[in-house]
């Protein structure tokens, strides 16, 4: 703990899947074991595994229906990022506040999931504790120098990649078009006496005093519109003294007659996984190579042949961090922190995006020369074994997963995210 800074209580404010909540779940045990008092607001879905952390929670509605028709419409590739915004966290914004405001009414300061945690700034604003916010995937700063794969249109992103002045007015209309579904947090602002010029969704997201970019600079360095106040601090892995591998898995593992693909749509693709798993076992044994099958969530009651194959195995959690070093190629979905992962494994990945940020940090591995990206989610068996075929073929793509993992293994993502909350408790 640095000098003049005394135990203070830090609540951080997260929603989504658990890739969003894994992040703060790092710091504030890092915070804690600094001698800081932490407390988490979050869904009622997380409850369990804060508290298993040794952190306090707080309950920060809305809370997701976990049923197949929400995550159908929460992780669709088009209308996704709308439903999320304008059908699920703007109608409760009062309600968000309210528990926020409530978690926050002793804290000395508020860190907050940018584009998730929407009422953040204004519990921060109206109680007038210092709020720094973060940002866990290089797409949301949305910055005008870089190509937007987040529109649900490739050819209108390959566009406005080579046309800035496009790029430019396409921003315009979806900020404008954007801030109808966010109406509900810009009265809510307007009622508490908040200036509510800035979009929350676009700068308004983006806290004044610290922005934590908490992301491998391999993945998205500082671009020229970045916000003044942005500390790139590298990602924040959560990594938990957990169970040991379970034996059996132990067992698959360490066999080494075949190359072995890990296929996994982490924690908020795993919902709707549709066919994923049943083409990728058909795809692996077809070309001789063993599989796990990482099946979370919903994904978890997915239909495969009983019983399965020697040269597969499934599994409904895995640390990464324990199964990704014995793979020939890693097959995820693009989340944030699996992408990252993947990275410090030194594997080849192969990348089939669902929806949200994972469509461009897919492509941000590709122009790494690590992975091979489809597109198209449904693709299906033949897909996927043309592109595992690929891999297995491609020498240059394992030499520079190797090379670049030495890289992500000097990054001390919590430490620096820690040390950059610490210098503002200074003066809070």
């Amino acid at each position: 703990m640095p000098m003049g800074v005394k135990q203070r209580h830090i609540v951080f404010a997260t929603a989504g899947s658990l890739g969003d909540l894994h992040p703060f779940l790092a710091l504030g045990l890092e915070l804690k074991l600094r001698g800081h008092r932490v407390t988490v607001a979050s869904s009622a879905i997380h409850q369990p595994i804060i508290l298993k952390a040794g952190l306090g929670f707080c309950h920060m509605r809305p809370d997701p229906d976990n049923t197949p028709a929400f995550h159908a419409r929460y992780m669709h590739p088009k209308t996704g990022g709308q439903f999320v915004y304008k059908d699920y966290l703007a109608p409760s914004i009062r309600t968000s506040y309210a528990d926020l405001a409530r978690a926050a009414q002793d804290a000395d300061m508020l860190v907050s999931q940018s584009l998730m945690a929407l009422a953040a700034p204004l519990v921060a604003a109206r109680i007038g504790i210092p709020w720094v916010s973060a940002v866990l995937q290089p797409m949301s700063f949305f910055s005008m120098h870089e190509r937007p794969n987040y529109l649900p249109f490739p050819l209108l992103s390959w566009l406005c990649g080579r046309s800035p002045e496009l790029h430019g007015k396409v921003i315009h209309y979806v900020k404008k078009h954007t801030a109808e579904w966010l109406r509900p947090v810009l009265e809510l602002k307007q009622e508490l006496g908040i200036a509510h010029h800035q979009h929350p969704m676009y700068e308004g997201q983006h806290s004044p005093l610290c922005v934590l970019a908490m992301f491998s600079p391999l993945l998205g360095g500082r671009q020229p519109d970045w916000p003044a106040s942005v500390v790139q601090t590298g990602t924040a892995l959560y990594l938990p003294d957990g169970a040991a591998v379970p034996a059996k898995l132990k067992q698959f593992l360490e066999q080494d007659s075949k190359p072995l693909a890990i296929f996994t749509l982490s924690s908020a693709a795993s919902n709707d996984a549709g066919d994923f798993y049943r083409d990728s076992l058909n795809a692996a044994a077809s070309l001789g190579l063993r599989c796990l099958l990482v099946m979370g969530g919903l994904a978890a009651s997915s239909a495969l042949p009983a019983p399965l194959p020697d040269c597969a195995f499934r599994i409904d959690y895995a640390a990464f961090e324990d199964v990704f070093p014995h793979a020939a190629i890693i097959v995820h979905s693009g989340g944030a922190a699996t992408s990252f992962k993947a990275l410090q494994s030194g594997k080849p990945q192969i990348v089939v995006p669902h929806a949200h940020d994972q469509l461009d940090n897919a492509m941000r591995l590709s122009l790494l020369g690590v992975a091979i990206v489809i597109k198209e989610r449904h693709s299906g068996e033949w897909a996927l074994r043309r592109a595992l075929q690929a891999v297995l073929a491609n020498a240059d793509m394992q030499a520079k997963a190797t090379a670049l993992a030495l890289r992500t293994r000097q990054e001390n993502g919590v430490q620096q995210a820690c040390d950059a909350i610490e210098r503002h408790l200074v003066h809070a």
